[in-house]
């Protein structure tokens, strides 16, 4: 590990939470993705605010969206996180921030974007620090929290659990930050066992026989697949108290509906084949994915990216009705979807040789092309909100990015 990097980064969380402690306020809103490692990193957040005094409220989401941000910067909420989103969207959310009220984001996708006036940022990216295998968003939360409060230290095993389900494992191992938090959590008894491949020797000491990959499975299927259903209530209570009757019951049934539509799809997608125009593939599933969460459809490319049966070397891009109602924020009169893009192996390979741009490099510019935004992109994993209507305009701008990327590399 680099130190100097580690170090400074945590000059930065010393930063925030001296600051945190400073404010006079008595609240706290949370604001975090609803995948695994947005719902611990909620978890995190949630505890270690409240052993600050503070009330907290939990508020999962599953995008960033200029017409969520309104109900979200009210007057009364006075101090707002933002967890494993927002950190490509500073902008935006900065316009919303009221006279008064304090947000600070805390997240780790790749961004070239300093943080606008008024917001307070912490990503390891920004340190030179890998977000994607480095540092998850439950562990730059975690480390805040330790900041906050030694006692926190008891929650560095949600940390290791959001980096299991971000697949920020290598060879079965964490590294950078992920490490030293799952070096704290075997200290004090959280995690029972150390990672090997894709987790399944890790044993969390809160879940008793479950494996670490399997805990992370259990919360997406309460908070993504059940999300509409709101199962992040119950994903969050998982993560800070361990399984309940109730949630496994959910879970389970959750897990059904999931296996069901995903394979009505696949049997679609066998059938009808994937249609393709130049560097990029697609599929679209519409509204047929409910009663899942959005994330459904990133699942599911990453499904099919695993299992073939479509083109190895080209950007595979999902499209998902995004359901007009909220659960936790109401009502919107919109017509956006969700995308979600993925990479097949063979693509994959290209990318880490440098021959092809990954997505973290194509999807903002070729969503912002075809009036949409991207909020939380990886360099494997991406997505974005697009109007319904601008699904070919998406298509066609991903394949002059991608041109663009490659003329301009040719040419070194």
């Amino acid at each position: 590990m680099d130190q100097e990097r580690i170090g400074k980064f945590m000059e930065a969380i010393e930063e925030t939470s001296r600051y945190v402690k400073s404010l006079s306020v008595g609240r706290a809103s949370i604001v975090h993705h609803n995948d695994t490692d947005g719902m611990a990193s909620g978890a995190i957040l949630k505890m270690a605010l409240q052993r600050e005094g503070l009330e907290t409220e939990n508020l999962p989401i599953e995008r960033i969206h200029p017409l969520i941000l309104p109900r979200i910067h009210v007057p009364e909420r006075k101090l707002i996180f933002y967890s494993d989103l927002g950190g490509q969207s500073g902008g935006l959310i900065a316009k919303h921030v009221q006279p008064g009220s304090s947000a600070i984001i805390l997240d780790h996708h790749p961004s070239s974007h300093s943080p606008p006036p008024g917001l307070l940022l912490v990503n390891p990216e920004t340190f030179g620090i890998d977000g994607d295998l480095g540092c998850s968003a439950a562990t730059v939360v975690f480390f805040l929290a330790k900041a906050l409060c030694e006692e926190n230290e008891d929650l560095a095993y949600l940390g290791v659990l959001g980096a299991i389900g971000d697949n920020q494992t290598v060879d079965g191992k964490l590294s950078g930050l992920n490490e030293l938090a799952a070096r704290i959590a075997q200290s004090n008894g959280s995690l029972s066992s150390a990672l090997s491949k894709a987790g399944n020797s890790c044993r969390f000491a809160l879940f008793k026989e479950m494996a670490g990959s399997e805990v992370s499975t259990f919360v997406s299927e309460l908070a993504v697949s059940g999300y509409y259903r709101r199962g992040a209530d119950l994903a969050l209570r998982v993560c800070l108290e361990g399984p309940s009757d109730e949630a496994m019951q959910f879970g389970l049934e959750m897990k059904r509906v999931q296996e069901d539509r995903f394979q009505e799809e696949k049997n679609r997608v066998r059938a009808q084949g994937v249609p393709y125009e130049g560097p990029v593939q697609w599929v679209d599933v519409e509204g047929r994915f409910h009663p899942l969460g959005v994330k459904a459809i990133g699942m599911f490319c990453s499904e099919i990216s695993r299992e073939g049966g479509i083109h190895e070397g080209k950007y595979l891009v999902g499209f998902q009705d995004l359901p007009k109602e909220n659960p936790y924020l109401g009502r919107f009169q919109w017509t956006d979807i969700k995308v979600s893009m993925r990479v097949p192996l063979q693509l994959h390979r290209e990318i880490e040789r440098g021959s092809k741009p990954d997505l973290a490099r194509i999807l903002p510019a070729a969503a912002a092309r075809a009036g949409g935004f991207a909020d939380a992109c990886h360099r494997y994993s991406a997505a974005c909100t697009l109007p319904e209507k601008n699904k070919s305009r998406l298509v066609r701008s991903l394949g002059e990015v991608i041109s663009e990327w490659e003329e301009e590399h040719s040419l070194k």
